[in-house]
């Protein structure tokens, strides 16, 4: 009688023991789960074994330094499903990092390794091959060339399918060339390209109609990088060389043309980058540049664009000879699988937008590979742009704004990654498409007629659906934005000045939706927008900015290194109201780079005394009025320049609202010259110490109510309080 090997049965499927007919299972089979040493001493006898540890040892560089006892081995495969395409390839899972409760710290830093392995291998064969072990079918192949017949043919097939299947990825009508494009059919000669003016037509107030592609890079060191400056505008309207273009640039060309498209936009050619007003013009309308674009294509796994590629080269999968009982010799192919963790959010798929953790995946780890999605202004042309063709060392990955694709057909099925993917951008192209089909209130709801007036119109009688959607969509929006912030603020941008350019292509999306003005990042209707903070005021400078430029106090952009969060809900307004922009005007501002005062009226505003004291890592921050203090975190810690504090200084405290945490949220000012006032920090109070007790008990938060404001007797009658107004800048 033929032993079976108890560790994998041989990876043999008649021989697998399941609880029923085999047909019935449609999730997977699992093979192997056993450590490292076991496999090894399997391996002896066992020809299926040896082919596993074979595999696994190729990529020993993945797990050098680890305890092999420590190795946990898991191989599965995929029953055939006729709603998805053939995946019948043996999946290998390789984990060494294991987590508990009592590993905090080893958690945190390897979080996704919870849901995900730190390694995992597929092991197939060719199309026309054959496989000794009926557990080890056909695998999918992943292009090496994106410019090959095979690779066009599958970009093509997703574009279709989003086109096809995906209504709010569609045209609704034709699109705008931007203002310069590339032409890339000028003559018979496949290298010939020049540089493109769009012809105005001043009528309708547009540029001609026409299909383009757009590239999104990083353009690195720009050493190697050529650009239109007015000294080459005209040469470049007759010709621009080949053997100037990196090779990112001509690979973005070839493709363009395999694709089937004329033109072409590139940021370095088609902005002419010494005309700083012109530059600065197109810039604030990247929302239309690549919002029109039929495609982006992105050098996702370039760091430099200048000397990297577009298409990086692909590691080729191993080839391991195995054998049958009869020592006939085949060959199998073993790869790692695309782990696509740069387009995964670490939480549950179907979680609500208020439930997202944010930042998605920016750590370095998550995008090792994928270094273009750690940059702020490609992060912004990903949201814009309908669909996205990314190129990694993996493979090709659509993302638009209905989903994802890939080359493996996983990306998006949960039977082969339970992890749900970032959907930032399919919110974002949900609501702009969704704003675009708005009917308007009684005719009237354009760009004069606010939604701010308009819910004031409707204060007094019973909304339509139709209203209540617009203001469901818009407090959607407003969250949307502010998670969009926060994921915009933990990506790097080369130069301080170019944040709020990069963010208002974004605001202006957003604006159909919003109905608001809109002043150096902030919504003018929204007071709550104020309460913004950093995730980690230590690593917090202000932004470096050439002589005669500022950003004000109060905008999020005031602060440089850290992400940035928002409290957008609020479970009592304290009574304090901001008022953006010069008066008559500030229902409809929209200066996003340049911003004006606020001025911030409020009920509940105290002056308080700043403590500071040195612990053993670092010094901590108190407010205090009337023996009760509460902790504080300025923004910029440590104190240093124009943040710069002194131990017993006056500050001013703004209540702003309480919160469903059962806190007070407010800011802190510092009085400079002229009545005028700086924001240091925003403080979130969930109890307060009373000084001078034996023993210092805490009391909750709205003790600082009775003791900072004793003469408010009323917490209804707030907005016929005294109210003082603070000139913030």
């Amino acid at each position: 009688m033929v032993s079976v090997c108890a560790t994998c049965k041989g990876l043999q499927k008649h021989l697998h023991a399941l609880d029923g007919p085999q047909e019935t299972v449609t999730e997977k089979l699992q093979w192997i789960d056993t450590s490292l040493p076991n496999l090894r001493t399997s391996s002896s006898g066992c020809r299926a074994c040896a082919l596993i540890l074979n595999g696994i040892l190729l990529h020993h560089e993945r797990f050098a330094g680890q305890k092999e006892d420590g190795l946990r081995i898991i191989a599965t495969s995929f029953p055939p499903n006729p709603r998805r395409t053939l995946q019948d390839h043996l999946s290998v899972e390789i984990r060494w990092k294991e987590h508990d409760d009592h590993d905090a710290c080893q958690e945190e830093e390897h979080e996704h390794t919870m849901g995900y392995p730190d390694l995992k291998l597929e092991f197939f064969i060719d199309g026309d091959g054959q496989s000794p072990f009926s557990a080890i079918g056909q695998g999918r192949q992943i292009s090496d060339n994106p410019l090959q017949n095979a690779a066009l043919s599958t970009a093509r097939g997703m574009i279709e399918n989003c086109l096809a299947n995906h209504a709010t990825c569609r045209r609704a009508r034709p699109t705008t060339l931007p203002k310069r494009v590339l032409d890339l059919l000028t003559g018979d000669d496949a290298k010939s390209m020049r540089l493109h003016e769009s012809e105005y037509i001043k009528d309708e107030r547009r540029y001609e109609h026409g299909e383009y592609v757009a590239l999104s890079h990083v353009w690195g060191l720009a050493k190697g990088i050529p650009k239109t400056t007015l000294k080459t505008l005209q040469s470049h309207k007759k010709n621009i060389p080949w053997s100037e273009l990196p090779r990112a640039f001509q690979e973005a060309v070839v493709l363009t043309r395999a694709l089937g498209f004329r033109w072409l936009w590139i940021d370095s050619l088609c902005l002419i980058q010494d005309d700083s007003q012109e530059k600065l013009e197109e810039s604030l309308k990247m929302d239309e540049i690549f919002g029109n674009a039929f495609l982006t294509i992105a050098a996702t796994s370039a760091t430099d664009s200048s000397s990297q590629p577009l298409f990086p080269p692909k590691t080729q999968p191993f080839k391991i000879q195995a054998t049958d009982n009869k020592g006939s010799l085949f060959k199998i192919n073993v790869r790692e699988q695309p782990n696509h963790y740069s387009f995964k959010a670490p939480f549950d798929d179907g979680a609500h937008m208020n439930e997202w953790e944010l930042p998605f995946n920016t750590s370095e780890e998550a995008n090792l590979h994928t270094p273009l999605l750690k940059r702020g202004w490609p992060y912004v042309e990903r949201l814009l742009s309908p669909r996205v063709l990314h190129f990694t060392k993996s493979e090709m990955i659509l993302e638009c704004r209905e989903g994802y694709q890939c080359e493996c057909g996983r990306i998006d099925d949960k039977v082969f990654d339970s992890r749900t993917t970032d959907s930032i951008k399919q919110e974002f192209g949900r609501i702009v498409v969704e704003t675009s089909t708005w009917p308007t209130l009684n005719g009237h709801l354009n760009a004069h007629n606010r939604l701010d007036s308009m819910t004031s119109q409707l204060a007094n009688t019973t909304l339509t659906n139709g209203a209540q959607d617009l203001l469901r969509n818009r407090e959607e929006a407003l969250q949307l934005w502010s998670y969009i912030i926060t994921e915009f603020t933990a990506r790097n941008v080369t130069y301080d000045s170019d944040r709020l350019i990069a963010i208002a292509g974004i605001a202006k999306a957003l604006s159909p939706t919003l109905q608001s003005g809109y002043i150096a990042g902030q919504w003018t209707f929204s007071t709550l927008g104020l309460l913004w903070y950093p995730n980690d005021s230590t690593r917090c400078r202000r932004p470096k900015l050439a002589a005669g430029h500022n950003v004000p106090s109060w905008s999020w952009a005031s602060v440089e290194g850290s992400p940035i969060f928002f409290d957008n809900a609020s479970a009592m307004d304290l009574a304090c109201r901001a008022s953006f922009g010069p008066k008559g005007k500030r229902a409809s501002a929209w200066s996003p780079v340049m911003g004006e005062p606020v001025e911030l009226t409020a009920a509940m505003a105290a002056e308080v005394t700043f403590h500071s004291s040195s612990g053993p890592s670092q010094a901590s921050y108190s407010l205090a009025k009337n023996g009760v203090s509460t902790d504080f975190t300025p923004d910029v810690v440590p104190l240093r320049g124009e943040d710069e504090l002194q131990d017993g200084e006056s500050l001013i405290c703004v209540f702003v609202s309480m919160t469903y945490r059962s806190s007070i949220v407010g800011l802190v000012l510092k009085s400079l010259a002229n009545n005028t006032y700086r924001r240091v920090g925003r403080f979130e109070c969930y109890e307060c110490t009373p000084e001078g007790t034996e023993q210092e008990m805490s009391e909750d938060a709205e003790t600082l109510f009775e003791h900072w404001f004793p003469e408010i007797q009323d917490m209804t009658q707030l907005d016929n309080c005294p109210q003082k107004t603070f000139t913030v800048v």
